[in-house]
């Protein structure tokens, strides 16, 4: 059975048919109304939603944000919208701000329910069910826009996460999912800890989904075993939690920064195979803890992370039968290893189920195997080969003890538990295998994570295996449960094996004398496909491209990491250090597309000496691109040094007369010039971009010529000209389906009708583009559209709309590190309700080094707000008072200036 230790906190009270009873009201949830002594009050659609939000979870603190998005679901609606709806509720519930009685308030944070609730059991807590009255009676969506609303599903909750879409039925664990399920809403983070096989994933996961609806951002998952120990550092670790919960990477700056980005979060985070990195894990996950307090925490590990609020379950074995010879099915079936068994070979065995001629040899079995699922599952494989009793015989054969499974149910992080627990169970397997399997088997301990079909014939042919003979060895190894399949996904079918497998596999490979071929052919495939990625990124739309392949990052880790290696072992090896050049060159766009721009950079300048003394252009022109994008989009390394890198590029590419690679670097370097306003290195790259420019290319390749050309018109002040480019440029982007790519035309769009004066056109623009944005779920990746709409409405509307706009920009923009855009909406926010002042200090904080000032210089909509707000206040403030403000300004961090933007109420409503 499993050990547990039930945490001291009380139980939640149940929901009886939809109704909650406190002091002498009935609050009907399903019919959304409050009665008293019979009677219905009368309570307002937000009052009622926010009341049964704050009610459904009796004790525990909601945070502002989180009521704004579970009752206004994510409007731009500010913080003074839920103080007013509590005190309706305050004044028909007759409570008291001061001495509450159902709702206190937690300063600056949020609020609790304290009332004393009265109710009986009803439907289990996990069931599925309608969304909460609070989800459900939520505006429309937008930001600023309802066009989207309609668009929106049913119950958003329920689809938020990157969950697997179907889970294998989970068996013999009601008891442990019984009791996390408790633990999980009550403690922030626990961890399942066990052996290697014993089911911990597939318990976090089945957790998970059940759990799901209770958090408003949904339950996410990040997979750690792609990670090597060796090579992630704390970077790699915060980098990879920012990719799976689709936050940009400057919110992985450091572990402080990305717990502010997720401080508004209400959700669940499953970190699964964590214990080869609870070293750098463990600190990171101990920010969360302390500054994020809407997340919660799942992990699965070997091993405890000995983090003070921890709570630890230990996961056992499953079930089994006791040690004396029980033949009856029925008694059996009560156990659950036995149960797993049986479920297991009945997806194989058409029409199996457990009688009573092998029902002490399946007794036997399940002990002899401990009641590891994994154990299990391998075995259950072999029964249409062997039976369940000349299976049985084998395993307790006590002539070749090497073929059982020995377990140890806690072992050292040194000690490689998942290789001594499962290594004769494997053995035993393998030898199973027909010579062919065995070979595609051990070659598949190449890949680190998920791979294709196509990716696994390019490392398994040889001259006598061919690609049809590794599909009929990945089906059998399927069969036989030797690897996992998945038909899920963007990025279509895909295989993985368990780890403990891939390791059993390297050490086949390596016993063979065959793992550094099989590397090296690892590292060909991977150099062939990165290839063919990069040539299509240019031409195909970022969102798709991306979906297609995050994937592969895992192997593309592996590869890099083996092929740096090879290079410095190699001793020169000219071949081996191209390839890893070329591989190093062409996964440049997937860093900065992924959000992993610091794994990047690292991997770029590793390369970078290398590169250049290997005396060919083209991979240096490659590495050197690959950095000049990361400064492009990410800002990491600093436009000034990814300026030269673009040069170089440029330069090499046109050496070797690769006219697309040199134009689009000589883009880049155009970008880069414009962010360091280098006007005449400017000129030269766009004049070469116009040189290299060839007629049949598709209009997807020549946006970026069109894109300079047209801004710089702009520049120059042909507003007529930018206009035309961008309505022109976003209905061709849409008619390809260039889903992100029109979301930048939209911001060039909405720039175009801000230069002709028209801002309702210019918000209306980027109320349709951030409506896709949402949808598709990717609005911390598109925080400038964000900020250039808060920036317009803080200056063209009024003080209410300018508070709403700038309080959900701050949620996106915290996650995507560039919390400094929002300094000039700040200052007008300021102006609009008469703290001059601060708006003068909050401007001269914008201009200053810390702010984001106008990156492009005179003539752009920054530039021009900024003088304007400057005018007003030297009309309304002395010169004195304006440099007072000023000084004040150099010693402001962004947290102040946040503060100073957007004060608080302190009333205590």
């Amino acid at each position: 059975m499993a050990a547990v230790s039930t945490p001291p906190a009380p139980a939640p009270t149940p929901v009886t048919n939809g109704r909650l009873s406190f002091d002498e009201f009935e609050l009907d949830i399903a019919n959304a109304r409050l009665l008293r002594a019979g009677r219905v009050v009368d309570l307002t659609p937000k009052s009622f939603a926010l009341l049964a939000c704050l009610a459904e979870r009796p004790g525990e603190l909601v945070l502002k944000d989180t009521l704004l998005d579970l009752v206004w679901q994510r409007r731009f609606v500010s913080e003074g919208a839920v103080k007013t709806v509590v005190s309706e509720l305050r004044a028909a519930l007759g409570d008291n701000a001061r001495q509450p009685r159902c709702i206190e308030t937690v300063q600056r944070r949020g609020y609790r329910f304290i009332g004393s609730l009265r109710g009986t059991a009803g439907a289990p807590s996990d069931a599925p069910a309608a969304p909460r009255a609070a989800e459900s009676a939520g505006a429309n969506v937008g930001l600023g826009s309802t066009s989207a609303a309609s668009h929106r599903p049913a119950t958003p909750e329920a689809s938020r996460g990157n969950l697997p879409l179907s889970l294998p039925r989970l068996i013999g664990r009601e008891s442990e999912r019984t009791t996390l399920l408790d633990w999980i809403p009550r403690r922030r983070l626990v961890t399942i800890a066990g052996t290697a096989g014993v089911g911990k994933t597939q318990l976090a996961l089945t957790l998970a989904q059940a759990v799901q609806p209770r958090f408003a951002d949904g339950a996410w998952l990040l997979e750690l075993a792609t990670l090597d120990a060796a090579a992630s550092d704390a970077a790699t670790v915060r980098a990879s939690v920012a990719l799976a919960l689709q936050h940009p990477a400057t919110a992985a700056t450091t572990d402080a920064t990305l717990a502010q980005a997720l401080v508004s979060s209400s959700l669940l985070l499953v970190l699964d195979n964590a214990e080869h990195l609870l070293g750098v894990l463990a600190p990171l996950l101990q920010h969360l803890l302390e500054q994020a307090p809407g997340v919660h925490l799942l992990v699965t590990s070997r091993e405890p992370l000995q983090l003070p609020d921890e709570q630890v379950f230990r996961l056992e074995s499953l079930p089994l039968p006791p040690a004396d010879d029980i033949a009856d099915p029925e008694t059996l079936m009560r156990y659950g290893a036995v149960q797993f068994f049986v479920d297991r070979v009945s997806a194989r065995v058409t029409g199996f189920r457990l009688r009573a001629t092998h029902a002490a040899s399946t007794a036997q079995l399940c002990r002899d195997l401990d009641g590891l699922p994994l154990a299990l599952e391998l075995a259950a494989a072999r029964v249409p080969v062997l039976g369940v009793n000349g299976l049985a015989e084998r395993i307790a054969d006590e002539r070749a003890p090497d073929t059982r499974l020995r377990l140890l149910t806690q072992g050292s992080r040194t000690a490689a538990p998942h290789q001594r627990t499962l290594r004769s169970t494997l053995d035993w397997s393998h030898a199973l295998l027909t010579p062919v399997e065995q070979r595609v088997f051990r070659r598949l301990a190449a890949f680190c994570g998920s791979f294709t079909l196509e990716s696994a014939q390019r490392v398994c042919t040889d001259d006598e295996l061919d690609g049809w003979a590794v599909l009929d060895a990945l089906h059998a190894l399927i069969e036989k449960s030797m690897l996992s399949a998945s038909v899920h996904g963007p990025a279509g079918g895909r295989f993985s094996l368990l780890e403990s497998l891939r390791a059993y596999a390297q050490e086949q490979a390596l016993g063979a004398g065959e793992l550094p071929a099989i590397q090296r052919r690892f590292l060909r495939a991977s150099v062939a496909y990165w290839a063919a990625a990069d040539a299509a990124s240019l031409e195909a739309g970022a969102h798709g491209w991306i979906q297609a392949h995050v994937p592969e990052v895992g192997n593309l880790r592996a590869a890099l990491r083996w092929a740096q290696q090879a290079t410095v072992d190699g001793c020169g090896d000219f071949s081996l250090r191209d390839d890893w050049l070329a591989l190093v060159g062409s996964s440049g766009t997937v860093w900065h597309r992924a959000g992993l721009t610091a794994e990047g950079v690292q991997q770029a300048s590793a390369a970078l000496d290398a590169a250049r003394a290997h005396g060919d252009a083209r991979r240096l022109g490659g590495v050197c691109m690959a950095l000049a994008s990361l400064a492009a989009f990410a800002n990491n390394p600093q436009p000034a040094d990814g300026l030269a890198y673009a040069g170089l590029a440029a330069q090499s590419f046109e050496q070797v007369r690769d006219a697309e690679r040199a134009y689009y670097a000589h883009y880049l370097a155009w970008t880069l010039s414009l962010h360091c306003q280098r006007p005449q290195e400017r000129a030269a790259h766009l004049e070469r971009m116009r040189a290299l420019l060839q007629p049949l290319w598709s209009p997807m390749l020549q946006r970026f010529w069109r894109g300079c050309e047209a801004y710089e018109r702009r520049l120059a002040g042909d507003i007529d000209a930018y206009l035309t480019y961008a309505r022109a440029e976003l209905a061709l982007r849409r008619r390809v389906g260039a889903l992100w790519e029109s979301w930048v035309a939209g911001h060039a769009l909405a720039l175009a009708e801000c230069d002709r004066g028209d801002i309702d056109a210019a918000i209306a623009v980027l109320d349709d583009v951030l409506a896709e944005v949402r949808l598709a779920g990717r609005l911390h990746q598109n925080a400038a559209r964000v900020s250039l709409r808060t920036s317009l409405v803080a200056q063209h509307r009024g003080a209410a709309a300018s508070r709403a706009a700038l309080s959900e920009a701050t949620r996106i923009l915290a996650a995507a590190g560039t919390l400094k855009e929002l300094g000039l909406p700040l200052a007008w926010l300021a102006l609009r309700e008469q703290r001059l002042h601060d708006a003068a200090t909050l401007l001269a904080w914008h201009e200053g080094p810390r702010g984001a000032g106008s990156k492009y210089g005179a003539g752009t909509y920054l530039h021009r707000s900024a003088n304007q707000l400057g005018d007003e206040l030297a009309r309304r403030l002395d010169d004195a008072s304006r440099t007072t403000c000023g000084a004040r300004a150099s010693e402001l961090e962004v947290a102040d200036v946040m503060r100073m933007g957007l004060p608080e109420p302190v009333d205590g409503r």
